[in-house]
């Protein structure tokens, strides 16, 4: 399976929000501070890593069915 890797830049903190500039055309992105690793500064540089899970998608999936079938059975 594909795995992507981006390099983010921690550019700037406020607070319990973070700036964050993504890959090579930094691509702006403002997180919640607590998603990021404890101890997190400006100025570090992080590395992002993206990979789908056939197994949590397969999950989902079940998890509406069983919501849906739910519903339909109280109409």
């Amino acid at each position: 399976m594909p795995i992507k890797r981006e390099k983010i830049f921690v550019d700037s903190i406020n607070g319990k929000k973070c700036r964050l500039l993504i890959g090579k055309r930094a691509l702006v992105a403002e997180l919640p501070l607590s998603l990021l690793p404890k101890g997190t500064s400006e100025g570090d540089w992080l590395i992002l890593t993206l990979e789908n899970s056939p197994v949590l998608r397969a999950s989902a999936e079940k998890e509406t069915e069983k919501l849906i079938a739910k519903l339909e059975n109280k109409s």
